[in-house]
């Protein structure tokens, strides 16, 4: 075995895709025979150490910073999003995870922490609940964002890549070593796929638009105004069960966002029978993170608002028609679960 102990680094303080898939990796290593333990952290003033629900499914133990020991038999992971931590570590080996690109080559320059102040007072009339409460910790997590620079970077650092998208940005960068590490969907979503798998229906679905309003609202809005007759529907404000009913009742999911990764909706979407429509925007424009034909992906969206509502119009009437064109993409998300473990075999273990 490489490493005696495989230490993976979490911020202690909130729910999202990002812990998800840190506590999926130490789930997964320890299924492939590693000694692998989730360390929590606090950037913030939270200092309440404790697994949260949705983690237990994956994890019964974890650590915290000071129980890390900086070893050479040792290896460390943190994502793109934490990557001051890696000058704590002087003698373990260091994996950067790269969940995404944006939070690091975006969310991390002076500009974006500019604009983040700039509009901090919408931000608290929108959303006054939240800041009202976290308000100094937003401000604090902001300005400990810390860009990577790849060209000051450690010998002892390599690199895992959760997107083909991730892979090309790093790999172009870095002269340390860089591998392929794309976690699968949520144990819990996995679960309760294969609950459903056998109920989903084909026929009889509704003429509906889904749509992650945090990723392209305001270009959905725009759009939705060339097809006064089809109804959009964000996934906003609804529970797991309520999305997948969705998911399962609904012909098209659309996303014209960013894709900083590879993105879990339009994977629970396709998989659940929606047909999906791209920009060619980040990990959206490589074929090995949205495997999908290239008639479904536009990289001009607003340029090319005409060809996108007829594309819509065209799958919501012969959606049983297109539906195969998805298969590759279900197929590719079915096999993750596989190739993550043998990936991490290849890097953890030989």
């Amino acid at each position: 075995m490489k490493f005696e102990h495989i230490y993976v680094f979490c911020p202690n303080d909130y729910v999202s895709g990002g812990p998800d898939a840190l506590h999926q990796i130490v789930y997964y290593l320890k299924h492939i025979g590693c000694a692998a333990e989730i360390v929590y952290f606090s950037q913030t003033r939270n200092k309440d150490y404790s697994i949260p629900k949705p983690y237990q499914k994956y994890i019964s133990s974890f650590l915290k910073e000071d129980e890390v020991e900086d070893s050479q038999k040792n290896a460390v992971i943190i994502t793109e999003t934490f990557v001051g931590l890696a000058k704590r570590f002087k003698h373990s080996t260091v994996f950067i995870w790269w969940l995404g690109v944006n939070n690091n080559v975006l969310h991390a320059n002076f500009f974006w922490k500019a604009f983040f102040f700039i509009s901090l007072p919408l931000r608290i009339v929108k959303n006054f609940e939240y800041y009202r409460v976290h308000l100094l910790d937003a401000i604090q997590k902001t300005l400990k964002k810390t860009p990577y620079t790849f060209r000051k970077e450690q010998r002892n650092v390599k690199h895992i890549c959760a997107s083909f998208h991730a892979y090309d940005y790093v790999s172009k960068r870095t002269k340390n070593e860089v591998a392929i590490g794309i976690e699968p969907l949520s144990k819990f979503f996995l679960e309760l796929y294969n609950e459903n798998k056998n109920k989903i229906p084909l026929i009889e679905r509704n003429d509906v638009v889904l749509y992650n309003p945090k990723r392209c609202g305001y270009f959905v809005r725009y759009l939705s105004k060339f097809l006064p007759e089809i109804k959009f529907e964000p996934l906003t404000g609804l529970t797991q069960d309520e999305i997948v009913s969705k998911y399962m009742t609904s012909k098209l999911y659309v996303d014209f966002g960013a894709f900083p990764g590879a993105e879990r909706i339009p994977k629970e979407a396709v998989l659940y029978g929606c047909a999906v429509i791209t920009g060619k925007r980040g990990a959206s424009s490589f074929h090995g993170d949205v495997p999908i034909p290239d008639e479904y992906k536009f990289g001009k969206p607003n340029k090319q608002i005409h060809e996108i509502a007829e594309k819509i119009r065209f799958v919501l009437q012969n959606y049983e028609k297109v539906y195969s064109d998805f298969d590759e993409y279900r197929e590719t998300i079915l096999n993750l679960e596989e190739n993550f473990k043998k990936s991490l075999g290849n890097i953890f273990l030989k």
